[in-house]
């Protein structure tokens, strides 16, 4: 008799500590839901609108961490939020996955996530590749005007 009030002691006290993490991923995702709305300046799908721009951008750092994570949270999301009760019932997070996206959440308001990073390389980058065009032409102007003042002097 006692074991078996052990046991329903231990799975009661599992789904309460399992119910107060669910309820706080819930409470998390939405808050990186909501910074990722902001950052891309939609009204809803903040989560959904990074996975297809980190999808699109393979060379972004950390990519291949951060986008399965992704994946995975928002599909629990939307499980979630389609069955009644499915925050007691489920034991898919522990507190690591909320500190992860207290951590992700903080990268993208301020603007240290991969996205971000990814978008200041191709900016540096395709800056680098004006210049080096801008003089290529200059350059280019020069030669021809050194030809041009070479055959009206002879």
């Amino acid at each position: 008799m006692r074991r078996v009030k052990l046991k329903l002691l231990r799975k009661v006290g599992w789904l309460v500590v399992s119910k107060k993490i669910n309820t706080k991923f819930l409470k998390f995702y939405n808050e990186m839901d909501a910074a990722c709305c902001a950052k891309f300046g939609v009204s809803t799908g903040g989560v959904g609108e990074y996975i297809n721009r980190l999808n699109n951008a393979r060379y972004a750092p950390d990519r291949e961490e951060v986008l399965p994570l992704l994946v995975k949270y928002k599909a629990a999301f939307k499980r979630f939020n389609g069955v009644a009760n499915a925050v007691k019932k489920d034991k898919e997070f522990t507190k690591d996955d909320l500190k992860w996206i207290q951590e992700f959440t903080r990268k993208v308001t301020k603007q240290r996530d991969p996205i971000s990073l990814y978008l200041k390389k191709a900016k540096k980058y395709a800056s680098k590749e004006k210049t080096t065009t801008t003089l290529c032409v200059i350059l280019g102007i020069l030669a021809v005007a050194g030809i041009v003042a070479a055959i009206i002097l002879l």
